[in-house]
C-alpha cells in the first residue's frame, strides 16, 4: 500500500514537472514570438523612416531624378523632374515614353541599358507653352546600377536631369562680352597709337592740327578709362564682401543736376532736354553715397541719350515721396525696350539687340552698376517700357536711408 502510494506521487511529480517545463517552454515561445514581432515592427518603422527621409532628400534637390526598371517603367521619380517632363506622381508603374513624351530621353535610357555604360547628352526644350521665350538647355545622365555580386543581373537605371539654361546663357554673354570689350578697348587704343606714331614721326607740324589730334586722344583715353572703370565698379558692388558705403547726407537733386552738367555736350548734340523735378513737399535728401548715386543717374541718362536718334528726347528725372519711401523715376521718351529685352537688361554685359545696337558704343555693364548700387542703398528698381511711348527706370529706397537735413555737395 505504501509502495502504490509512493508511486502515485512520483507520477503525480513528473507530471507537474512536465507541465511546468511545458509552461516555461511555451512561455519562452511566445516571449520569442513577440520578440520576433516587435524586430519586425522596429525593421518596419524604421524602413519606412529611411524612405521617407530619402523621398525628403530627392525631393530637396533641384535636379530631376527617375529610376526605370529593367522593362523601361517607372520606378520612381521625385518632384524636380516635374520641371523638366509632363511627368506626374501617377507616372510611377507606367512606361517610360508614355511618361515624358519625349523619344529623346527614351532612346537614351534604352541606349544605357544596351551598352551598360553612363551616357551624358545636352538636350534642347522648347517652352511647353508655345510661346516666343528661349528653349531651356538641360543635361540628361543617365546610370545603369550594377551590383558586383550578382553581374548578370538586369537592376534598374538612375535617370539624372539638370537644367543649363542659366550656365549655357551666362557663357553666351561672357563671350559676347570680351568680343564686345575687346572691340570697345582696341578701337580707342588703335586710334591713340596711330596719331602718335604720326606725331613720332613728324607727320603732323600744323600747331591747330595737332591740337585737334591731342582732343582726340583725351577723348579716346576718356573712353578707355570708362570701360575700365565700369568693370572695377560692377566687380566692387558684386564682390561677396559687401560694399562699403560712404554714407552721408545727399542732396539727390544736386546730385541729378551735377551729373547732367557733366553730360551737356552729349545732351546738346543730341538735342535731348533734361529735367530734373523735385514734388512739392518732397525733401530730396537722403544718405547715400554719392560715387554710386553718380553712377546711378550718369548711366540712366547716358542710357536714354545713347539708345534713341537725335532730336526731340526728352528725359525727366523726378523725385517724389511716397509713404515712407523715397521714389526717384528717370522717364525718357525715346524708342523704348522690346517686352522680350526686358527681363535682362539689368545683367552683366546684357545689350539689347536693335538696328541701332552696331552704333551703340558700350559693354553693357551700365544698368548692372545700377541695379547693383540701388541695392547698396537697400533700394529696389523696376522698369517700364512702352517702345515708341516711354521708358521709365522707378527706383524705390526705404525710409531708413532717408535724410532730414542736407549735408556737403
Amino acid at each position: 500500500m505504501f509502495l502504490f502510494a509512493a508511486i502515485i506521487f512520483l507520477l503525480a511529480a513528473c507530471a507537474f514537472a512536465a507541465l511546468w517545463r511545458g509552461e516555461r517552454a511555451a512561455r519562452r515561445r511566445d516571449g520569442l514570438k513577440h520578440d520576433l514581432l516587435q524586430v519586425e515592427v522596429d525593421t518596419a518603422l524604421e524602413s519606412r523612416w529611411r524612405t521617407h527621409m530619402l523621398d525628403q532628400l530627392a525631393n530637396g534637390i533641384e535636379d530631376g531624378l527617375l529610376i526605370v526598371s529593367p522593362d523601361m517603367a517607372v520606378m520612381y521619380m521625385n518632384q524636380g523632374a516635374v520641371r523638366f517632363l509632363p511627368v506626374s506622381s501617377a507616372s510611377v508603374g507606367r512606361p517610360l515614353l508614355e511618361c515624358v513624351r519625349d523619344h529623346r530621353v527614351a532612346d537614351l535610357v534604352a541606349a544605357a541599358k544596351r551598352t551598360g555604360r553612363r551616357i551624358r547628352e545636352e538636350l534642347l526644350q522648347s517652352s511647353a507653352d508655345g510661346d516666343a521665350s528661349e528653349p531651356r538647355v538641360f543635361s540628361l545622365e543617365v546610370v545603369p546600377l550594377h551590383d558586383e555580386r550578382r553581374p548578370g543581373l538586369q537592376l534598374p537605371l538612375l535617370v539624372i536631369l539638370r537644367d543649363e539654361t542659366e550656365k549655357r546663357s551666362l557663357e553666351k554673354i561672357r563671350r559676347d562680352f570680351v568680343a564686345n570689350a575687346s572691340h570697345e578697348l582696341r578701337t580707342p587704343l588703335s586710334i591713340i597709337a596711330g596719331y602718335l606714331e604720326n606725331l613720332l614721326a613728324g607727320d603732323i607740324t600744323d600747331e591747330a592740327q595737332q591740337k585737334r589730334v591731342f582732343s582726340l586722344m583725351q577723348k579716346h583715353g576718356q573712353r578707355l578709362a570708362r570701360i575700365v572703370e565700369d568693370m572695377l565698379v560692377i566687380s566692387r558692388l558684386e564682390s561677396g564682401d559687401g560694399v562699403p558705403l560712404k554714407l552721408e547726407p545727399l542732396d539727390l537733386q544736386t546730385c541729378a543736376e551735377d551729373v547732367a552738367q557733366l553730360l551737356a555736350n552729349a545732351i546738346a548734340t543730341s538735342g535731348a532736354r533734361v529735367r530734373i523735378i523735385v514734388a512739392d513737399g518732397t525733401s530730396p535728401v537722403l544718405e547715400g553715397d554719392r560715387y554710386y548715386w553718380e553712377q546711378i543717374f550718369f548711366n540712366l541718362i547716358e542710357n536714354a541719350l545713347k539708345e534713341n536718334p537725335a532730336g526731340g528726347l526728352e528725359i525727366t528725372v523726378r523725385i517724389e515721396r511716397i509713404s515712407d519711401e523715397l521714389e526717384v523715376s528717370i522717364r525718357d521718351n525715346g524708342v523704348g525696350i522690346p517686352a522680350a529685352d526686358q527681363p535682362f537688361v539689368f545683367k552683366r554685359f546684357y545689350r539689347v539687340s536693335t538696328h541701332r545696337s552696331k552704333q551703340v558704343k558700350g559693354t553693357g555693364l551700365g544698368l548692372s552698376i545700377v541695379k547693383r548700387a540701388v541695392e547698396a542703398h537697400h533700394g529696389t528698381i523696376t522698369l517700364r517700357s512702352q517702345p515708341g511711348i516711354e521708358t521709365v527706370f522707378s527706383i524705390r529706397l526705404p525710409a531708413v536711408k532717408l535724410a532730414s537735413t542736407p549735408g556737403p555737395t
